[in-house]
């Protein structure tokens, strides 16, 4: 029988083959792979020191942010008698307005969802020019600017996203009103419900289409699709993070092998010391904005359909027996009257004003004045629901509805009935998985018993989906808020949480400057 015995050391020995293999190699990998992503880091970074300066400190100032909340005007002849006047048989929504100061019926007839609102005179019955719906968001927008001189350049209705207006501002159809006048010059409003959508100037638009090709490189879109530009992004920064990782390997694990210059006269080897101490200074962060920024991308890869949600059905006139002006209403509350449907029954919806503020109460704040951030509260309004057959009240009408409305959305996404609703809530604030981004508010949650957790979030007031999170975007919003934006020194304030994020991007770029610096020297 032969007897084989492996020799002593030999497994050492391949592994040890393996290891000064890499350590042979890993240099170069480094710089190979550090020079690929050089342009995108630039961009990535370059726009990261942007961002802070476009949405904090560059912010304009608009006079006014939201509208008064003032008593609805109240109608002189009744709905269903200027809507038999002027023949129209269906509709899908109305609202009370003041238009050119007159009470007013904004009418949404039958036509699609974004079609624009027609106007009758609540006083006379008579019908709006076919230009009312701009008159009317001229009016809004002069109001919000508080300029009622500037000449109005441009008015334009949009029913889509565009380059100057994305889908992160999530209202459509909007009005875009373009003043000849200093400061914010662009105002895009909604009509129906009226409201401020954003604003702009010169300036910062100049800096939110350059971030939008730098950071989220929406050119890719224009020559091929959202999945080419996603999986690019995905790519590059996972080729970001292997560079930060080998670069780790090399400058400090092996640092002993390459810290030394060549020759007395070769300045390399400085250049090396100081990419290597920059770059391990900024090798966390640029982990966590590399990681976060790629967990964010991927779920770009899942197209954001909450616009397609819509609740707004075409209504027969002949299912109005009862008008508004019918309705046992303390008109000077009431804000506004609007139709829904729910449950095969017509009813009116009747917004009256929010209960004010203990800040409001003792006159401490200026309603609607603008502070140049973002709104991040609203006072609830009462909201009351009045079947237009018999006028009685629906208890607990806004929760009915909000559970209508979320049960619908889940059954148009799966096809099957919406499984238990485990909790309501009434939400007047951004904060937590319902941030400004939503852009919409007051909005109710509904949370449903799944294993993803599933919570929608509801408009009422315009029978919209406001945004569905679930447990995957939990995760990814946290890590975005957390590794990416630095919300976790919020508590400082927005001031020091965006200088520590521009030193942080600086930083980055940096390290990758200097490192396409020691590349040109080395060669």
């Amino acid at each position: 029988m032969e007897i084989t015995t492996q020799r002593p050391g030999a497994a050492p020995a391949r592994s040890g083959g393996v290891r000064r293999y890499v350590q042979r190699h890993i240099y170069r990998w480094h710089r190979i792979i550090g020079l690929l992503t050089i342009v995108p880091v630039i961009c990535w970074t370059l726009s990261g020191l942007l961002h802070p300066l476009m949405s904090n400190w560059l912010r304009p100032k608009i006079a006014r942010e939201s509208l008064p909340p003032l008593p609805a005007p109240r109608p002189t002849l009744p709905l269903t008698q200027v809507l038999a006047r002027q023949h129209l048989t269906q509709l899908r929504n109305v609202r009370l307005v003041r238009w050119q100061g007159i009470p007013t019926y904004q009418v949404l007839t039958s036509g699609s969802a974004t079609a624009m609102p027609r106007y009758f005179s609540a006083v006379t019955g008579a019908a709006g020019p076919a230009s009312a719906d701009r008159q009317f968001a001229e009016q809004l927008a002069r109001y919000f600017t508080q300029d009622s001189t500037s000449r109005i350049v441009e008015a334009e209705r949009l029913t889509s996203f565009t380059a100057d207006y994305p889908f992160v501002n999530r209202l459509l159809p909007v009005w875009k009103i373009t003043f000849e006048r200093p400061g914010v010059t662009t105002v895009y409003v909604e009509t129906m419900p009226a409201r401020l959508a954003t604003f702009n100037n010169p300036t910062r638009a100049a800096f939110l289409r350059f971030f939008s090709w730098l950071h989220s490189w929406s050119w890719l879109d224009y020559i091929t699709n959202n999945t080419v530009r996603v999986m690019v992004m995905l790519a590059l920064l996972g080729v970001i993070i292997a560079s930060t990782l080998s670069g780790l390997v090399i400058y400090g694990l092996m640092w002993g092998r390459f810290r030394k210059p060549r020759n007395p006269q070769d300045q390399v080897g400085w250049l090396r010391k100081y990419h290597r101490a920059v770059g391990l200074a900024v090798a966390l962060v640029t982990l966590t904005f590399a990681g976060s920024g790629a967990f964010h991308a991927w779920r770009k890869l899942q197209p954001d359909e909450r616009l397609r949600y819509q609740q707004q059905p075409v209504l027969a006139t002949s299912r109005l027996p009862l008008d508004p002006s019918e309705l046992p209403l303390h008109w000077p509350q009431v804000q506004n009257v609007a139709l829904i449907e729910l449950n095969s029954h017509v009813y009116y919806q009747v917004t009256e004003l929010p209960l004010p503020s203990g800040d409001e109460q003792n006159g401490n704040a200026a309603a609607g004045t603008s502070t140049g951030q973002p709104l991040e509260a609203v006072l609830p309004p009462q909201v009351t629901y009045y079947s237009a057959a018999t006028g009685h009240v629906l208890p607990e009408g806004e929760q009915q509805y909000a559970r209508f409305l979320a049960n619908q959305f889940m059954q148009q996404t799966t096809g099957q009935p919406a499984p238990p609703i485990q909790q309501t809530e009434l939400i007047s604030h951004f904060e937590g998985e319902y941030g400004f981004i939503n852009k919409r508010l007051p909005v109710v949650k509904v949370a449903y018993d799944t294993p993803q957790q599933t919570t929608l979030y509801v408009e009422a007031g315009t029978g919209r989906l406001a945004a569905r999170v679930e447990n995957l975007d939990r995760y990814e919003g946290l890590s975005f808020a957390f590794l990416h934006k630095y919300h976790a020194i919020g508590s400082w304030g927005k001031n020091v949480r965006d200088a520590v994020t521009m030193l942080a991007a600086a930083g980055v770029l940096t390290v990758s400057v200097l490192g396409l610096w020691l590349f040109v020297k080395m060669k």
